[in-house]
């Protein structure tokens, strides 16, 4: 099942050589814990930059999750549940 999100969430990232690796998601209560990052990509907005990250859970679910660097805002975009 598919599902658009768009909701702003807490993230717990590691910040390293100018790569970013979100690993924990908190979200309507919940902690989610990212199993693995599938893919990276970035959009330049104005001034910021978003980076896009298809990232999979350790309940198996894929979600895509986006960081703005100026604003400092993580929000979840797309939730693919199996």
């Amino acid at each position: 099942m598919y599902e658009e999100i768009g909701e702003k969430i807490k993230v717990r990232a590691d910040f390293d050589g100018g790569l970013i690796t979100p690993r924990v998601i908190k979200w309507q209560g919940r902690t989610i814990l990212i199993e693995k990052v599938n893919l990276v990509s970035q959009e330049r907005e104005g001034k910021s930059m978003n980076y896009y990250f298809a990232v999979e859970t350790n309940k198996g679910n894929i979600l895509k999750l986006k960081y703005n660097n100026e604003k400092l805002i993580w929000v979840i975009e797309e939730l693919w549940i199996e």
